[in-house]
């Protein structure tokens, strides 16, 4: 009987215990680091499998904002992606940023490989149409995985509406 207990009150404590975090495979990303995480640090539980993880990106400078936005959709989908949880992200490019959407532009080519990994990870593009158009942008000198929308700023708006976290790195301005 006591022997009973005892294995009884083993198995609640080693319940309680915490688990080590099974993880799926890694996500590697064109020049995007591993970060490891240090044992401690993590979100306590808030992210979960059956609520996805909604992020919109705002692009409006091809330079420093660029890359840290497409850097910051990198390591949100390295954390999410092997824990299972599941994301939509949707980077808008629009102003300046558009420059960066164009497929033939030599001086944004060192995008492309983030831009397309990130892509084959479910990450949306949209662009702005009166940005190329203010730009002088055809719709044909996009990347094929970019999708045109009316005004950058009102999918913006409308991702807000529909729940996505609004994102917007400095443009270094």
């Amino acid at each position: 009987m006591m022997r009973a207990m005892l294995f009884g009150l083993l198995l609640v404590l080693a319940s309680s215990i915490p688990a080590e975090e099974k993880l799926g495979p890694a996500v590697e990303l064109p020049n995007i680091p591993d970060i490891p995480i240090p044992e401690g640090v993590d979100f306590e539980g808030f992210f979960q499998k059956d609520q996805p993880v909604k992020i919109v990106f705002g692009i409006a400078d091809p330079g420093r904002q660029m890359m840290e936005s497409l850097t910051n959709a990198a390591y949100s989908i390295m954390y999410l992606k092997p824990r299972g949880i599941p994301y939509q992200m949707q980077v808008v490019i629009y102003a300046r940023g558009t420059r960066a959407a164009n497929q033939f532009s030599e001086e944004h080519a060192g995008y492309i490989p983030l831009m397309e990994a990130l892509h084959r990870q479910g990450v949306e593009f949209r662009v702005c149409n009166n940005s190329l158009g203010a730009l002088g942008i055809g719709m044909d000198d996009l990347h094929p995985f970019m999708k045109v929308v009316p005004a950058g700023i009102l999918q913006l708006a409308k991702m807000q509406m529909q729940g996505y976290a609004y994102i917007s790195n400095p443009d270094g301005s």
